[in-house]
């Protein structure tokens, strides 16, 4: 399928959501599939949405210059050694303030 992406070994599909204005940060869908190897982490996801979605998401995450709140499944998450399982959602959204 040409919208998946695979770092290889065991696979684990998870699927990527971005939310809101997360999903300006992204050209092209806001929604992914995405392969990875079995045991892979959020900072694991987040390598192959720097190389294949989103460099400055992957990497201004990564490094700390950008912040956006992630959940898998529906719940925050705020690690990125978070091990991911097969079938997880994960969705990426700014963080939003009101008055």
């Amino acid at each position: 399928m040409d919208n998946e992406l695979f770092i290889g070994g065991e696979v684990l599909k998870v699927y990527v959501t971005f939310l809101g204005r997360a999903s300006d940060l992204v050209e092209g869908r806001r929604v992914y599939e995405v392969e990875l190897s079995d045991g892979s982490t959020l900072a694991d996801l987040l390598k192959v949405i720097k190389d294949r979605i989103s460099r400055r998401v992957g990497e201004g995450i990564l490094e700390g210059r950008l912040f956006l709140y992630i959940s898998v499944n529906g719940v925050g998450v705020f690690s990125l050694n978070h091990v991911l399982r097969d079938g997880d959602n994960v969705a990426f959204l700014t963080p939003e303030m009101g008055g």
